[in-house]
């Protein structure tokens, strides 16, 4: 697939770290990756449900394998399973062209992690949203858009000043301003209109005269030095 996908953070253990921890994360992620790789070109748990029950046991035996070796804390054991488990792949891969099992098709997607922990997914058509999430397995935290969609979004007039201000100067950035009124004591929900103004700040009493101007004033002639 041509694709934009969210990069999975690889976490180091923690620190002081444990030397089976360390051992252990580092052969799981090795299996990830093949994983990964089977999945992309074949989706995700396509595979496994496509094969017979004795092969398709045999596959989740060996992934149990890797969990009891994991509980053990045994490193030989843990190795053995994780270096069967991508035999096992190897083997769901050779099963799939054997029997002519057509590969995920081209679908041209991008992927964002949303602040609030959702993933949103855009592709172009309808029926790309749908086999996108036949291929990669259905997943509660995404939720997959095509171009015809966001466009219905797009109608909304606030959205299409926007658009027409992006038109104009292709470098802006759209961003959120209505934060809390926490953040702004002197002002409302939007930090900008609702601050209070300095109209007020020549208004008040007026000040006690020291200097009796009209008194000068009203000399008409003065004496010549």
């Amino acid at each position: 697939m041509a694709t934009r996908n969210i990069k999975k953070k690889v976490e180091q253990p923690s620190i002081p770290s444990d030397p089976f921890e360390l051992f252990m994360r580092s052969k799981l992620i090795e299996l990830i990756n093949v994983k990964q790789a089977h999945e992309q070109k074949w989706g995700v748990e396509r595979i496994i449900g496509l094969v017979d029950e004795g092969f398709r046991t045999k596959v989740w035996q060996q992934n149990e394998r890797i969990f009891i070796a994991q509980k053990q804390r045994d490193e030989v054991r843990l190795t053995k399973a994780v270096d069967g488990m991508k035999k096992a792949y190897a083997a769901l891969d050779a099963w799939a062209v054997e029997n002519k099992v057509s590969e995920c098709p081209d679908i041209k997607h991008c992927q964002h992690l949303m602040q609030d922990g959702s993933i949103m997914v855009v592709v172009e058509t309808y029926e790309d949203a749908m086999l996108f999430d036949q291929m990669m397995g259905h997943d509660d935290k995404r939720h997959i858009w095509c171009m015809e969609e966001l466009e219905l979004v797009m109608n909304a007039e606030v959205i299409k000043e926007t658009m027409a201000l992006k038109r104009q100067y292709p470098q802006a950035q759209m961003v959120r301003l209505d934060k809390p009124p926490t953040k702004f004591p002197k002002g409302g929900k939007s930090g900008l209109d609702d601050f209070q103004g300095d109209d007020g700040v020549l208004e008040g009493s007026r000040m006690a005269k020291v200097f009796d101007t009209a008194a000068y004033g009203s000399r008409t002639s003065q004496k010549a030095l």
